[in-house]
């Protein structure tokens, strides 16, 4: 009797033994998990502020290149005025 119920505890401790061991890789899984998430989320932050930098020196850019332009078409006109 006393062998049968060493054996079932046994069984019940082996069982909550891998019910553990299941546990402790789907923390291990999920830790990677966030820790793959965190640096893509710095990453993603980092492509961002380098979008919004690029964003505003193109249109820096562009606002120069229609000064330059409205500036030349008065300058072309002037030559046209004149010649």
């Amino acid at each position: 009797m006393n062998s049968a119920l060493l054996l079932v505890n046994s069984h019940a401790f082996l069982v909550s033994s891998c019910g553990l061991l299941v546990n402790s890789h789907g923390l291990l899984v999920s830790s990677r998990f966030t820790r793959e998430f965190c640096t893509f989320t710095r990453e993603f932050a980092r492509f961002s502020r380098e979008f919004v930098r690029f964003t505003r020196e193109f249109t820096r850019f562009t606002r120069e290149f229609t000064r330059f332009t409205r500036e030349f078409g008065h300058y072309i006109q002037l030559v046209h005025l004149f010649a």
